[in-house]
């Protein structure tokens, strides 16, 4: 799609815009799932270091080890979502600026 006119610009900003507000809710419900994880993993690590014999960095990879992939789906749902909503917002603002190139032309 073109964005040689103000019209267009303004579509394409509108798009984003429907497209930002359809996605809210699914990154809102992955950013609680991703930090509920997040505290259920410190817990399981906290648990784990504790159980742990030997000195701390031994403690500390032991620990590492056992909950390393507590959450790991939580997280990367968060975060691909996160990354969609960021090149929309990315987006939005290179429309902005063409919006205002618009005017000045």
């Amino acid at each position: 799609m073109s964005l040689s006119t103000p019209q267009q610009v303004m579509d394409r900003l509108e798009a984003i815009d429907r497209d930002l507000a359809a996605r809210m809710p699914a990154l809102e419900a992955a950013a609680l799932g991703w930090f509920r994880k997040k505290r259920d993993r410190e817990q399981a690590w906290a648990s784990a270091y504790m159980s742990a014999d030997g000195p701390a960095h031994v403690r500390k990879a032991e620990a590492d080890y056992a909950t390393a992939t507590v959450g790991v789906a939580e997280e990367a749902e968060y975060e691909a979502l996160k990354a969609v909503v960021r090149v929309l917002e990315t987006r939005a603002t290179i429309g902005q600026s063409l919006l205002r190139s618009h005017g000045r032309a």
